[in-house]
């Protein structure tokens, strides 16, 4: 290592004047132990045994003397890789560069450093934002598909593993043109405030699919529950579902066949006055005449 160079504006320097006595001291000591491009290693421990092997200085009085020193302008502290190094900042303004490495990275190391770091940040949130951007893209396929499509009725309340992206074939079949005039027998209001159209073609069709459930009934309690949840109002496209789900669940139920069937009394059994044993109604005419048959042929034989 290569003698050092101190001038005598030193003592006349503002940033020099402005720094205690252990600070000056450290300042001048790290110009000794500092390579040929002005930096040194900044480990608290490693300064302390380098330039104060014989003294009892702490590494508390080393770190806050060296933010002294950084504050004045004298040094710049950075890390690269995560150790911490220093740099004399006005070495190449008063000292000769006599090696052509040095021994410690340079400050543009960390830049660099940084720049990749952040490049790789970049590059990550690239690829968690196209990631982001393929699965809106599938559940916009999804959510086409569901509006586009109706369950079967039937296979979903039934199957207990029903796969949802199977769709029937049954869609609302629109009225045709001669019928266009006809009005709807009831209406649903959909999510963007329109009313949904449901026509006497449509109840037929769900009353053949649906025996068991009073279809107009049903769709007045549809029409009630969507004007009591508007939040929950459906699309054009997932309006049938609904209205297929709801009336397969009321054909589970029964419907009015299980209503009808509830509803009928039981007629107790006549009962006579013997041990309470059930009343027999015998034709004992024709007991008779079939026991004057027996007895004839019994005679002919």
């Amino acid at each position: 290592m290569g003698n050092r160079i101190l001038k005598e504006s030193i003592c006349r320097s503002e940033e020099i004047d402005s720094l205690s006595w252990f600070e000056e001291v450290l300042f001048y000591r790290l110009i000794v132990v500092c390579d040929d491009f002005g930096r040194f290693d900044g480990r608290t421990k490693i300064i302390k045994g380098t330039c104060f092997p014989l003294k009892s200085v702490t590494e508390k009085d080393i770190d806050k003397a060296l933010n002294k020193l950084s504050a004045a302008g004298l040094v710049r502290v950075y890390q690269v890789q995560g150790r911490p190094y220093l740099q004399l900042v006005t070495w190449s303004v008063h000292q000769t560069i006599r090696n052509q490495k040095s021994k410690y990275p340079s400050e543009e190391s960390s830049d660099l450093e940084k720049e990749k770091n952040n490049c790789n940040q970049l590059k990550t949130i690239e690829n968690n934002c196209n990631q982001l951007k393929t699965i809106e893209n599938n559940c916009n396929q999804l959510q086409s598909i569901e509006d586009n499509c109706v369950f079967n009725p039937i296979q979903f309340e039934s199957n207990s593993n029903p796969n949802p992206n199977v769709c029937s074939e049954q869609k609302h079949s629109e009225p045709p043109p001669e019928a266009s005039a006809e009005p709807p027998i009831i209406t649903l209001q959909l999510n963007t405030g329109e009313e949904y159209p449901i026509y006497n073609k449509d109840i037929e069709q769900w009353q053949e699919l649906y025996p068991a459930v009073d279809i107009l009934q049903q769709f007045r309690k549809m029409k009630g529950w969507i004007i009591s949840h508007p939040k929950q109002r459906k699309t054009e496209g997932g309006i049938l579902k609904f209205i297929n789900r709801w009336l397969a669940r009321e054909q589970d139920k029964g419907g009015i066949a299980y209503k009808a069937t509830s509803e009928i009394k039981q007629t107790p059994v006549k009962q006579n006055r013997f041990c309470n044993y059930e009343q027999r109604n015998w034709d004992f005419a024709e007991l008779e005449r079939m026991e004057r048959e027996r007895l004839q042929g019994t005679d002919m034989g």
